[in-house]
């Protein structure tokens, strides 16, 4: 979806709809433009999943703005840099390509919970804890 009056938080949240176009991106990056520890080396050659996402943007804005929808629709920095990194037990693969690519694939079919989906299953769970706290209290 593209036009002349499209924001970039309006294209990056169309662009967002599903994982197809992220996955088909990530898909054609090449292993070794894969890192971890940092979003981009210093040469720019090389990305964790979100300096790749940012470069599917285009430019500042396009990039920037499929980050942040990124973040609010499927998945934060906080579940993906584990997975990137080799740090999260549940995607041991050889590479944060591959590591990356399986939790993707995941995520679009429904195993991996959204964003949304998480806070609200944490949301449950706090309650659920504070629930038994009162009644023992």
């Amino acid at each position: 979806m593209t036009g002349p009056g499209l924001t970039p938080s309006k294209w990056a949240q169309a662009e967002l709809a599903t994982l197809d176009s992220v996955i088909a991106y990530m898909d054609a990056t090449s292993e070794d433009s894969w890192r971890v520890g940092t979003v981009r080396s210093a040469d720019g050659t090389t990305n964790c999943f979100f300096g790749h996402l940012f470069n599917m943007g285009g430019s500042d804005d396009r990039g920037s703005a499929l980050w942040d929808w990124f973040e609010d629709k499927w998945a934060t920095t906080y579940k993906i840099y584990p997975i990137n990194d080799g740090k999260n037990p549940d995607y041991p693969q050889a590479t944060p390509r591959q590591r990356v690519m399986a939790y993707l694939l995941a995520l679009s079919e429904g195993t991996e919970l959204t964003t949304s989906q998480a806070m609200e299953e944490y949301f449950r769970e706090r309650m659920a804890e504070e629930s038994v706290l009162r009644t023992a209290g």
